[in-house]
């Protein structure tokens, strides 16, 4: 396990956040307990080891780099990873967020300033499962009881408060459903054929939040397929997941066994001086697993989900999608008029 921080007078390491706030500065909240069986600390995994090759040639041509989408400042003057971090810090204290990025991706937390919490660098990206687990099983090892909220460091949402309003709510919810993950799902505004759609189910009685059984998870879905969908009011999913520690566990020693008991083998040598070695080793015989589409489509009886509605949202994975983003809120970042004048020329968006 790797912590990054800045270094303060004396070479002290300052694991204070970084003083530019996107909005009042208030204590981190902690959600309801009431209804919870027992109380647990929660923590937060932020996904940000993606490579992020289908914005790749669309970054290179508006931006001039390289980097993966979650490093760039797309929009704005801080990166989507820094705008993960400060929403996440609205419901629990950073010193709990443990980020996982790629070998290679070291270098650009250098221009984040001061990191939160801890960061684990995973050899090589294996896909969502391997990135997900390996930092749940850090968390294992400090607080087995913890619960546990997901998320992704590269989405754009605009209602922020309202979003992680709705976040709090789902950590409440997992500590009331203590075998479940509840999964966080956006109204869908069209026929989006590279999300997962979530079908709600039975609703879920008590405790003041609008939550749902899962009646099936569907998982890209062709165009067809996407506009049913759409017309059945099924809601789009944003990986942002809740859940007790034991309950994730759990749910991929049913869905990914191999690969959880690999993975649990090398992070208890997570911080040791063969941390690098053993977690080499272990992800040279891993497959690539995405933790959507074994999981959460795969076993949709361990899901809850709770609706975000009137939250605009959006994975910014697709060059499209960060145009029309642009267009709705009419921002006009500076890389914008070159992108539309090489577009009025009849050329490709690249990606």
């Amino acid at each position: 396990m790797r912590k990054t921080a800045s270094r303060g007078a004396g070479g002290v390491a300052d694991t204070r956040i970084r003083a530019e706030p996107a909005w009042p500065s208030t204590p981190a909240e902690e959600p309801d307990q009431e209804g919870a069986t027992s109380a647990s600390i929660i923590w937060a995994v932020v996904l940000a080891g993606g490579q992020g090759t289908r914005l790749q040639a669309f970054l290179r041509h508006v931006l001039d780099t390289d980097r993966p989408k979650q490093f760039c400042r797309i929009i704005g003057t801080r990166s989507m990873l820094r705008h993960t971090w400060d929403r996440v810090a609205r419901l629990l204290d950073p010193g709990r967020m443990v980020t996982i990025i790629t070998a290679g991706q070291e270098q650009f937390l250098e221009d984040e300033g001061v990191v939160p919490g801890h960061v684990l660098v995973q050899p090589v990206n294996k896909e969502t499962a391997p990135g997900l687990l390996l930092p749940l099983l850090w968390i294992a090892q400090q607080d087995p009881g913890a619960t546990v909220a997901v998320f992704p460091a590269d989405h754009f949402i605009w209602e922020e408060e309202r979003f992680m309003a709705c976040a709090r709510a789902a950590v409440g919810a997992a500590q009331r459903y203590l075998d479940r993950l509840v999964v966080l799902g956006v109204e869908a505004d069209g026929p989006e054929q590279d999300y997962g759609w979530i079908a709600p189910g039975s609703p879920c009685e008590g405790g003041g939040t609008e939550l749902y059984q899962v009646r099936r998870f569907w998982e890209k879905p062709d165009r067809q397929t996407a506009r049913h969908l759409l017309a059945n009011g099924w809601l789009w999913n944003t990986f942002v997941v809740a859940g007790r520690l034991e309950a994730f566990l759990g749910s991929a020693r049913a869905a990914m066994p191999e690969l959880l008991e690999r993975l649990r083998m090398a992070a208890g040598f997570l911080g040791t001086r063969d941390e690098t070695t053993i977690l080499s080793a272990a992800y040279r015989s891993l497959r690539p697993t995405n933790f959507s589409r074994t999981l959460l489509a795969g076993r949709p009886q361990d899901l809850l989900v709770l609706p975000a509605r009137g939250v605009y949202w959006s994975d910014w994975g697709d060059p499209h999608r960060i145009l029309r983003t642009m267009q709705r809120f009419e921002r006009r970042p500076g890389w914008l008029p070159a992108c539309a004048r090489w577009m009025a020329a009849g050329k490709t968006i690249p990606g």
